[in-house]
C-alpha cells in the first residue's frame, strides 16, 4: 500500500511538471495566426474540393438516371418486341397448319389434273397416265379416293365405267373444298 502511495505521488509530480511545462511555454501570436490562417485555407480548399466532387457526383448521378431511364425504355421496347414475336410465332404456326391443308388440296388438284389427262374429253388412258394417277392416289393415302379410283380401274361395261368415272372428279372436288374450309376455319379461329 505504501508502494502504491509512492507511485501516486510520483505520477502527480510528473503530471504537474508536464502541465507546468505546457502552460509555461506560450505560443507566439504570429505562429497562432499563421496556423489559424493555414487551417482556414485548408478548410476552404477542402470545401471547394468537396463542392467540385459534389458537382461531379451530381452530374454522374444525372447521367446514371438518364442511362437508367433509357435502359428501362429499351427493356420495355424489348418486351414489346418479344410479345410481338410470340404473337408472330403463333400466327406462323396457324398459317403453317392452314398451308399444310392447302398443300394437300394442291395434291388433290394434281390428282384431278392427272385423271383428266387420262380420262378427260378426247383423251385415251395409257399405262404412263394410269401410273401417274396410281402414284398420286397412293401419295394422298385417302381410302375414299382409292376406292373411287379402283372403281374406274376395275369397271366393266359402258354404263358401269361411265358411272365409275363420273365419281372421281366430284370426290376430289369435295376433298379439296373440305381442305379449303378447314384451312379457312384454322385461320378464322386465330382471328376470332
Amino acid at each position: 500500500m505504501q508502494n502504491m502511495s509512492i507511485k501516486f505521488v510520483i505520477i502527480a509530480l510528473v503530471s504537474l511538471a508536464l502541465l507546468y511545462g505546457c502552460i509555461g511555454d506560450s505560443v507566439p501570436q504570429e505562429k497562432y495566426d499563421s496556423l489559424s490562417a493555414s487551417c482556414e485555407k485548408a478548410k476552404n480548399d477542402a470545401a471547394s474540393a468537396l463542392a467540385g466532387e459534389k458537382g461531379r457526383t451530381d452530374m454522374a448521378s444525372a447521367r446514371l438516371a438518364t442511362c437508367n431511364a433509357e435502359m428501362q425504355s429499351m427493356e420495355q421496347l424489348l418486351s414489346a418486341r418479344e410479345q410481338e414475336n410470340d404473337e408472330l410465332m403463333i400466327d406462323a404456326a396457324v398459317l403453317a397448319k392452314a398451308r399444310e391443308k392447302m398443300d394437300w388440296a394442291g395434291q388433290y388438284n394434281l390428282a384431278a389434273a392427272y385423271y383428266l389427262d387420262a380420262f378427260g374429253p378426247g383423251k385415251l388412258p395409257n399405262t404412263a397416265r394410269m401410273n401417274k394417277i396410281d402414284v398420286q392416289v397412293a401419295l394422298l393415302n385417302d381410302a375414299g379416293l382409292a376406292a373411287v379410283w379402283n372403281g374406274v380401274k376395275n369397271c366393266q361395261g359402258i354404263t358401269g365405267c361411265a358411272n365409275a368415272k363420273a365419281k372421281v372428279i366430284p370426290y376430289i372436288g369435295n376433298q379439296t373444298q373440305k381442305l379449303a374450309l378447314d384451312a379457312a376455319a384454322i385461320v378464322g379461329a386465330k382471328s376470332g
